[in-house]
């Protein structure tokens, strides 16, 4: 850097010791014409006249381009003494021999440019920051009136909130007292429960062991009778044998009457039958008497056997009915035990709901004696709080009389800015109408974030003159954007304003131009055979060549360069392209040797221009016609070309700055971001309230920056 300094003044200087040489020889050369005029030597003469003619020439030449510079400056200088600061840097190149000079008119201009815009932005937020202060004070003002009247009112209640703090303590110590006795009775409850849950257990277990007993009487009187009704059986089968045996003696009867018919009839030989029959009688007869005897026993025995069996089944039956009603008294045992066991567990959680509410209510009963304590403090307080209440508004007064003040301030200033011509002035009218403008920009880059501060400053001009002027920033652009501009159309908007660049415009530029609103666009002309009102922003063809020019001035007009663009269905893109390479082209020692189409993104950037070192390290130049000058400086760093490989591209911020000053950026070239956010907005204001019609074209100022043009 320090060296490029040191030759650029180097030449400066020896521009300046060759225009004094050559007028110290031409009077050197004159003087001795005029001796050897004198002496009369003839041919001598004639060639001292034609050398000196042609070095008065020269002379002139130089002193006519020196003329020329200083005119070239003073006509930018008379029109900076004018306020009118909206005017492209001067070539260097085209000042020889001034070139400190024109640089130092150049930083001077750009600085005061740089000034006023922050100024003008310092202006937007300071007077957003003023009306949001007043607006506040305003409130905070009519608050502590309020509060002030109705501290009184406040210091009364307060006296009575006391009163109510001491009853409602009293009430609380109260409510104390009986929950500790609550909670003393349910833990005695709960204790008997849990007593009663143990006897239902033990119970439980009793009569688990008495239906078990139950059970055997139950199977010892099912086998008593059906032993009763076997013996039943047995003796009904004996009856049946005492009536074979009735049977028998009938017989025997019979047989003995028959023996005793045939004994007559034998006669004495029958005797002996007859003693026979007799005996058989007498045995029948016996027989039948002892069967006789037998069956009335065996009535009784089966008449007391069915009544001992009635009796029995009776006794089951009473048993089983018995048995079903223990079971039942069983059951409801076990679910007293149940329900005991429920009982226990909710005497418990009652218990436990009841210890803590026993805790809350002590804990009441302490922030019942802080809140006494804090109603007595805020009672005591009260007055002072009215007091410092007065204050405050006293103080408001005060603080709201500079926040006038301040506004003065800034009304001042921005009629000190009004001086400067550096953007257009809206004019005097007021719209009879409320007026709706819309401006939409991307937001993807640094550059734009200039053109919304434009559009701020504009809106902030226009608050009060009833229009509305819409700024919408778009991170990302896509079809939301042409989107909204339809919907404000559909909305009945009074004026659009969009870059020409962005794709499909052309569609809704013609909608808003069947309905009679116009249209500004700004950045990047419209596509051609669309109308619009005006075109505000740079001549992207003679940027585009003033970049071919400084490719040439940084290559000496030999070498290669690379030049990295983004898509090239975007105009402003393929116009700043092929200005370069139209100029470039005549330069026959300048040779492209890589070319990139890439998206505008650091990321991207450094990948392209990384392969294009890698391909051609002997690479002097990389051109960015777009985004991404950090990603491209990064990547000539990381490769080891600083100081060998540099850039030019558009827009600068900063950073580029930064850039520039280490020798990475040979110059960036700037396009009033500020100017194209601004002026648009109020060229379209005047149009629809004053009918003044802007130019078709309005060019923004070109401003360059190079390590002449930086410092330290």
């Amino acid at each position: 850097m320090s060296g490029k300094k040191e030759k650029r003044g180097n030449n400066q200087n020896l521009t300046r010791n060759l225009i004094l040489y050559t007028a110290i020889a031409n009077l050197s050369l004159m003087v001795i014409l005029a001796v050897l005029n004198i002496l009369g030597v003839a041919v001598l003469n004639r060639f001292i006249n034609t050398f000196v003619t042609i070095m008065l020439a020269f002379l002139f030449i130089l002193i006519l381009r020196f003329f020329r510079a200083i005119q070239l400056i003073d006509q930018n200088a008379n029109l900076l003494s004018q306020g009118k600061l909206n005017i492209s840097d001067i070539i260097a190149d085209k000042t020889k021999g001034l070139e400190t000079l024109t640089i130092a008119f150049n930083d001077m201009k750009r600085n005061l440019l740089s000034f006023i815009e922050s100024t003008k932005s310092n202006v937007i937020v300071l007077s957003d920051a003023v009306d949001k202060v007043t607006k506040s004070l305003d409130m905070s003002y009519k608050g502590n009136e309020q509060i002030a009247a109705n501290m009184a009112t406040v210091a009364e209640k307060a006296q009575e909130q006391l009163k109510i703090v001491k009853a409602t303590l009293e009430n609380i110590e109260e409510v104390s007292a009986r929950t500790n006795s609550i909670t003393d009775s349910i833990a005695n409850i709960e204790n008997f429960v849990e007593n009663t849950v143990k006897i239902t257990v033990e119970g439980t277990g009793h009569l688990d062991k008495y239906n078990e007993q139950m059970d055997v009487i139950s199977a010892n009187l099912s086998e008593t009778a059906a032993f009763i009704e076997a013996l039943n059986t047995h003796l009904k089968e004996i009856d049946q044998v005492n009536g074979l045996i009735i049977n028998i003696t009938e017989q025997l009867k019979l047989l003995s009457l028959n023996s005793a018919v045939e004994a007559a009839r034998a006669g004495e030989a029958g005797r002996g039958f007859v003693v026979v029959a007799q005996e058989m009688n007498k045995l029948s007869a016996a027989t039948r008497e002892s069967i006789g005897q037998i069956n009335n026993l065996l009535s009784n025995i089966l008449s007391s056997n069915a009544k001992v069996g009635e009796s029995i089944q009776s006794c089951v039956g009473s048993f089983n009915i018995s048995k079903e009603i223990f079971a039942s008294v069983r059951d409801s045992f076990y679910e007293i035990n149940k329900n005991a066991n429920i009982l226990n567990d909710d005497m418990k959680m009652v218990y436990d709901e009841a210890r803590m509410i026993s805790e809350r209510t002590n804990n009441i009963n302490e922030q019942g004696h802080i809140l006494h304590d804090a109603s007595n403090e805020i009672s005591s307080i009260t007055q002072d709080v009215a007091a410092v209440t007065e204050e405050e508004l006293a103080e408001n007064e005060e603080i709201n009389n500079q926040a006038l003040s301040l506004q003065n301030m800034l009304s001042g200033i921005e009629r000190l800015l009004k001086r400067y011509k550096t953007s257009i002035v809206p004019v005097s009218q007021t719209s009879q109408k409320r007026l709706k403008i819309l401006m939409q920009s991307p937001l993807d880059h640094v550059f734009w974030e200039g053109v919304r501060q434009g559009a701020l400053y504009a809106q902030n001009e226009l608050k009060a003159k009833n229009v509305d002027v819409e700024y919408i920033g778009f991170k990302k652009v896509d079809g939301t954007f042409n989107q909204t501009i339809k919907d404000r159309i559909d909305s009945g908007y009074d004026g659009i304003i969009v870059p020409g660049f962005i794709g499909n415009i052309g569609t809704y530029v013609a909608m808003a131009n069947r309905r009679n609103i116009p249209v500004i666009a700004y950045n990047c002309d419209l596509p051609e055979g669309v109308k619009r009102l005006s075109y505000f922003g740079p001549n992207v063809q003679a940027a585009g060549t003033l970049a071919g020019e400084l490719v040439a001035k940084a290559l000496d007009g030999e070498g290669e360069f690379a030049i990295i663009t983004g898509p090239l269905d975007t105009s402003i893109n393929k116009l700043r392209r092929d200005s370069i390479m139209e100029f470039l082209r005549k330069k026959k020692k300048i040779k492209l040797v890589a070319e990139y189409i890439a998206d505008v993104t650091d990321e991207v950037v450094y990948n392209k221009a990384k392969e294009a070192l890698a391909k051609n390290p002997d690479i002097r130049i990389i051109i960015i016609v777009t985004g991404g000058i950090q990603g491209c400086a990064k990547a000539i760093e990381e490769a080891g070309y600083a100081g060998k490989t540099q850039i030019i591209c558009f827009d600068y911020d900063q950073q580029v700055i930064e850039l520039v000053k280490r020798g990475i950026v040979y110059a960036a070239m700037g396009q009033d971001p500020f100017g194209q956010g601004h002026d648009p907005i109020i060229a379209m204001y005047n149009y629809l309230v004053a009918g003044e019609t802007p130019d078709s074209i309005t060019y923004t100022r070109t401003e360059i920056i190079d390590a002449r043009s930086v410092s330290d």
